[in-house]
């Protein structure tokens, strides 16, 4: 079966995921995710399940083929149920022409090249691999998907995917606030559990910058029962200095200070 070429898009997405983009690569990226939102989407949705698998200690490496296979495969295809006279292989030595041209054993995302170009093969390898990780999520269903995204990664505040738990030193009467923050490599995402706050009244999550810059993360309407959302802003987490949430009129209603990573 011949296998078919990757597009322009699918290469640049690739090569993203990998960390090798080169300068006119990362710009055409740039304008391309810019002009395509769903490519946006695509890379974020993969540079999540790259995050988890990076982060998650496993790793993968490429056993060598059986004896015999070759022959197996060649005569199942063709029809045939006989063998035919296709050279095999001692289960120690590594078949290029079966399995590329990478040593047996190699792990995938290993040392680049000593040209510092990391070869074509490897970016499809990459983006291959973060997908496969997608679709072992949705084939897992909603409810294992919930279980796993309830254990995500541990790691100090600022690692990638890491829940880091943020604490207001004071709030309202009747009132109670559960916050954490989550890096991601596209900004800072809040999570927020909220009681008591006046049903109907609109209310603002704002992160604030080192230098006092104040990016919006999202707006919730108060409301009687427990209120959950997650919400983004463009902000990394290493220039993150405070979480804050206001009132309509600007007041702020909580606010807390959080660690320098």
């Amino acid at each position: 079966m011949t296998e078919e070429p990757m597009s322009r898009r699918d290469r640049l997405i690739a090569a993203a995921l990998a960390g090798d983009l080169s300068g006119e690569e990362q710009r055409e990226f740039d304008l391309a995710c810019a002009a395509d939102p769903g490519m946006l989407t695509e890379y974020r949705a993969l540079q999540e399940v790259s995050d988890r698998l990076a982060q998650s200690g496993l790793d993968w490496e490429e056993p060598d083929l059986p004896p015999g296979l070759a022959s197996r495969v060649f005569a199942a295809t063709s029809g045939d149920s006989t063998d035919h006279a296709v050279p095999t292989r001692p289960s120690t030595t590594a078949d290029p022409q079966l399995i590329g041209s990478r040593p047996a054993g190699r792990r995938l995302g290993g040392t680049r090249p000593t040209n510092g170009r990391r070869a074509p093969r490897s970016r499809v390898a990459f983006l291959g691999l973060a997908a496969a990780g997608l679709l072992i999520l949705g084939g897992l269903g909603g409810s294992a998907v919930s279980a796993l995204l309830q254990a995500p990664p541990e790691g100090p505040p600022g690692a990638l995917g890491a829940v880091e738990e943020v604490t207001f030193p004071t709030i309202p009467d009747g009132t109670s606030f559960d916050a954490a923050l989550v890096a991601h490599t596209w900004g800072t995402e809040t999570v927020l559990e909220v009681d008591g706050l006046a049903e109907g009244e609109i209310f603002e999550v704002i992160l604030v910058s080192e230098d006092g810059t104040e990016l919006t993360s999202g707006t919730f309407f108060g409301a009687e029962q427990t209120i959950t959302c997650r919400m983004n802003a463009a902000l990394m987490r290493e220039d993150v200095s405070q979480l804050q949430i206001r009132d309509a009129s600007g007041s702020v209603v909580v606010s807390s200070s959080v660690p320098d990573v």
